[in-house]
Parts: C-alpha cells; sequence; structure tokens
C-alpha cells in the first residue's frame, strides 16, 4: 500500500462504523416503537378461546395455547409498530417514541418482523386465518390507505385488528365463543369511540376524521349506549364459563 492510498481507506471505515451505528440506532427506534406496554394487558386473549378445561385435565394439548398467546402478542407488536410509524408526525411524544426522532426505513424492520413471526406461530396454533385477518388490518389502519382516517370504517377497521385475537387458538374451542366474540367486539368499539374522542386533537392533525369526529360527543355517547344494551343479547347466550371471560376481558381497548 502506498502513501497516497491511506487517507482514502480511513474515511471509508468511519462511513462504515457511522453506518453500522445508524443502522443499530434505527433498529432500536423499531423496537421502542412496538410499545409493549400499551398492549401487554391483550396478551392472554387467545386464553379465551381455547378449551382450557379440556387443555389443563391433559385432554387436549396445551401447545396450541401457548403458540396462540405468542401470535397474539406478535400480532399486537406488528400493529403498534405500525401505528407508531403512521402517526409520528401528529402523536404526543409521551405516546409515541418516534416523535421527534429521525426515523429512516430500518426502523420499520422490527415490526415487519414481528408480523412474519406471527404468521409462523399461528400455523402451530391453528389460527392462521385469525392472524391474517389482525395483521391485514393493522396494515391497513395505519399504513396503505390508513383507514383510521375515514368515520365508521376506521372504528371497525381498529375492532378487527384485536377480536381475531380471540381465535387464534383453533378447534376445539370453548364452549360460548361466539357470543362471547360479539359481546368482546362490542366493547371494543365501545372503548375505541371513546379512545377516538380523547385522540381529537391528534386526529385532525393527522388529518384523519374519525368516527368520533363524525357523531360528535352527544352521538358518541348514544352509540355506546346502543353497544352497551346490544352486548347484553350474545351475553345471555354464553354458557356460564363465556360469559365468566367475556367480563374479564372488558379492557380498554384501542391504539391511535
Amino acid at each position: 500500500m502506498t502513501y497516497s492510498e491511506r487517507p482514502w481507506q480511513a474515511p471509508a471505515s468511519r462511513s462504515a462504523r457511522h453506518g453500522q451505528a445508524g443502522l443499530a440506532r434505527q433498529l432500536g427506534l423499531g423496537l421502542r416503537a412496538l410499545r409493549a406496554r400499551q398492549w401487554a394487558h391483550f396478551v392472554p386473549l387467545p386464553l379465551a378461546g381455547a378449551p382450557l378445561g379440556d387443555m389443563l385435565s391433559g385432554t387436549c394439548s396445551m401447545g396450541p395455547v401457548l403458540w396462540g398467546i405468542l401470535a397474539g402478542a406478535l400480532c399486537l407488536a406488528c400493529a403498534y409498530g405500525l401505528n407508531a410509524h403512521g402517526d409520528r408526525g401528529s402523536d404526543a411524544p409521551g405516546k409515541n417514541p418516534l416523535v421527534g426522532a429521525e426515523v429512516g426505513s430500518a426502523a420499520v424492520v422490527p415490526a415487519l418482523a414481528c408480523g412474519i413471526l406471527a404468521m409462523v406461530a399461528a400455523g402451530h396454533s391453528g389460527g392462521l386465518g385469525a392472524a391474517a385477518v389482525s395483521l391485514a388490518t393493522g396494515a391497513l389502519y395505519s399504513a396503505g390507505p390508513r383507514l383510521k382516517r375515514l368515520p365508521g370504517v376506521g372504528t371497525l377497521a381498529n375492532a378487527a385488528i384485536f377480536a381475531p385475537l380471540l381465535a387464534l387458538v383453533g378447534a376445539p374451542r370453548t364452549p360460548g365463543f361466539w357470543g362471547m366474540s360479539l359481546v368482546f367486539t362490542a366493547l371494543l368499539l365501545q372503548n375505541q369511540l371513546a379512545h377516538e374522542r380523547a385522540d381529537v386533537g391528534e386526529d385532525r392533525r393527522a388529518g384523519a376524521y374519525t368516527t368520533a369526529q363524525w357523531l360528535g360527543p352527544a352521538g358518541v355517547a348514544a352509540v355506546g349506549r346502543w353497544l352497551a344494551v346490544g352486548a347484553r343479547w350474545p351475553r345471555r347466550r354464553c354458557s356460564v364459563r363465556g360469559r365468566r371471560w367475556a367480563e374479564r376481558l372488558g379492557w380498554p381497548s384501542g391504539h391511535g
């Protein structure tokens, strides 16, 4: 190597190091964007659709349940990660770690990887179709055409991210599964409307015209009451165990 070649090698080496550091930083941002604390309480959802009595007694394998729980967590990680990217220009800093950060294309890799792994896990749990619905709706809600911008459609799409998680464990299903699913979906819609009301400012900055804006405060309250009334009908037809799970799973839901 001659003297004249050495100055060219040093900048290239520094550039490579900076590139690696930048990639690591982007991947770190992407991992933070998954926001596990915001959806961790939904992780047990696949348990609600599983025949736990049979599995605990040993007449049915616990394997699909464990795979279903993993698939559900990965579906949520993907949905929340994509939502963080889509809403980083309008969310509050405390809600979204990507707000104010220099976000490159590598930052979306963790969310996409979670989506791929969710499909793998769902293949083992017997809930491949449910995972596909949740993942596809999550992408359409936050990326793609951003369905969250459309009144009615956005609220239904948000529910379609969470409700399929009940079906991530394949048959046999818990008694009263479909009644419980209707109750849970009504609760999802009710709480998503309340969530949209709280985020009116952020949604307007993002150019989203949500269902809550369209209905107004009085309309949101009225629809919420009707959803509560409608949830009572399938609840009466759930089994005792199905009712118990429906009540346990009535957690606040929704994301930006």
